[in-house]
């Protein structure tokens, strides 16, 4: 875990002509969220400081959020799902996804048992749907699945 996330803010401010001395920033999608635990627990474990870099993780409620800030040249690292840099690709816009922190990268859509009528992604017809932000992964994945 470690060095998947220092690889990350490595190769991050490489990308960027950062240097060591340079402060990092990385933009995280959730910080709350479990899937980017390691980013989080990298910083308050001092590993970054460990290995001489000065990153600051800055939260954004989602994704979309983060990667606009990306493209606009504000942060040198986000650290979100995979599927952003599918989009920016379809886009013109080539970002490269440098480091994966789970085997199996996914998310899950949660229906509440107060609707016990949606079984499937079949039933999300005419339903309220909650996601992160328009354009998110979970915008993503749910669009996909209904």
């Amino acid at each position: 875990m470690r060095s998947a996330a220092l690889s990350f803010a490595i190769v991050a401010a490489g990308a960027t002509a950062a240097s060591a001395a340079d402060k990092i920033t990385i933009i995280v999608g959730g910080m709350e969220k479990q899937i980017y635990l390691p980013a989080v627990l990298t910083q308050q474990l001092g590993y970054f400081k460990d290995e001489g870099l000065d990153v600051e993780l800055v939260n954004s409620r989602a994704g979309v959020e983060a990667e606009n800030e990306l493209l606009a040249g504000a942060v040198q690292g986000v650290v979100g799902f995979y599927d952003h840099t599918v989009d920016l690709q379809s886009k013109g816009k080539y970002i490269q996804s440098i480091v994966q922190f789970s085997q199996a990268p996914g998310e899950v859509e949660l229906v509440s048992a107060k609707h016990p009528e949606i079984k499937s992604p079949a039933d999300f017809k005419g339903a309220t749907l909650g996601v992160t932000g328009l354009g998110s992964s979970t915008d993503f994945l749910t669009q996909y699945l209904a």
